[in-house]
């Protein structure tokens, strides 16, 4: 049996262990930092990847990929799935090829040369996995990868009375016009009214899936921690009451990193619906001989809903999160004094090239 789930994480406690504690502060205020401005300044970010020339490439390649299987019909899930994950895997095992060797090999420390030069594949690598997170996550860019799902989803949930070539067509359109609105001009023959329909039935779907991405909330809630507690408590913490915090940490995720999570679980939420109640108007559309096709996309949309939570524990609760900044922090102490600010305002804003391109200037030959 195929298996279409994302790259298992591993434990943090070997990385925490090969990182001085010293650090740990400053490494876990900056990431929280620069979560803040993920959160508030994504528009600057979406922009900045859209006009990214290093990055040209690979965007328009991507962009045509689900584009294309998002036109298909009908939508071969399991095949467009397979080839998402194994892009997914391939682009995770450039990004822990790289963190190894931020952390084991010490001659790349050895002269600002060999630093830059690591630096260039370290900019294209990682802007090319911000473009796969801003796939993945986001509904401001040219396209989101769960389109074929959805596309699938609108198929089989249109009235009966729209069949030929009408029912694809629309399909698409509703599809692009419901997930990535910014980018989706639909034809002057659009219906809107079923738009509406569909987004009707999907927001209880897609609000269950999306439930997957707060189980933070549940695990910070359990965490008997006071009220006054500061982030520099908390990464103490962490470091001194191994077995409070040990399933996180062999779960890939990084306590102190969630903190807004800890601070939103302090807050009364409502309760999530049932999977059953949460489909039930949606399924009610479908007539028998597109109920096997549903149930298919309905359980790939929960698979695209598992990398969304590996790809944010990753890179913004766990590894990448801490070895990045680690990093960033090195080679910030390897450049003069005056230099340090621009640099880091760049590199924590996820402006990798930008980044790349005040080194080059400081350690031009």
């Amino acid at each position: 049996m195929t298996d279409f789930s994302p790259p298992p994480l591993s434990s943090l406690v070997p990385v925490l262990a090969a990182l001085p504690d010293e650090l740990l502060p400053w490494i876990t205020e900056k990431h929280v930092a620069y979560l803040d401005d993920r959160i508030h300044k994504i528009e600057v970010l979406t922009d900045y990847l859209a006009g990214c020339d290093a990055v040209a490439g690979q965007r328009e390649e991507f962009v045509t990929f689900v584009d294309s299987w998002t036109q298909q019909e009908p939508v071969d899930l399991p095949a467009y799935m397979g080839e998402y994950r194994h892009r997914f895997a391939t682009v995770r095992s450039s990004v822990e090829a790289q963190c190894e060797r931020i952390m084991l090999d010490d001659a790349l420390w050895a002269s600002s040369s060999e630093l830059l030069r690591f630096w260039r594949d370290f900019a294209l690598v990682n802007e090319t996995d911000s473009l796969h997170g801003m796939f993945l996550t986001s509904g401001r860019w040219y396209v989101n990868v769960m389109l074929p799902i959805v596309r699938e989803l609108v198929f089989c949930t249109l009235p009966d009375e729209i069949h030929g070539e009408e029912r694809p067509r629309l399909a698409y359109w509703i599809a692009r016009r419901v997930i990535t609105p910014r980018f989706a001009e639909a034809p002057s023959d659009y219906a809107p009214a079923l738009e509406r329909r569909f987004a009707a039935l999907f927001i209880p779907v897609l609000q269950f899936y999306d439930r997957k991405l707060l189980f933070l909330f549940q695990q910070m809630e359990k965490l008997p921690l006071p009220a006054e507690y500061t982030l520099v408590d908390f990464v103490r913490d962490v470091g001194t009451k191994s077995t409070l915090y040990r399933d996180l940490l062999e779960a890939g995720i990084y306590p102190p990193f969630a903190w807004h999570e800890l601070h939103a679980s302090r807050r009364p939420r409502r309760p999530g619906r049932a999977y059953e109640e949460a489909v039930r108007p949606l399924l009610s559309t479908v007539s028998p001989p597109l109920r096997s096709r549903v149930d298919q996309a309905l359980a790939f949309l929960s698979y695209m809903k598992d990398f969304e939570l590996n790809y944010n524990n990753y890179n913004y609760k766990g590894k990448f999160g801490l070895i990045s900044k680690w990093f960033y922090w090195r080679t910030n102490q390897a450049l003069p004094e005056a230099e340090r600010a621009p640099f880091l305002d760049a590199i924590l804003g996820d402006r990798f090239f930008e980044a790349l391109d005040h080194l080059e200037q400081v350690w031009r030959p």
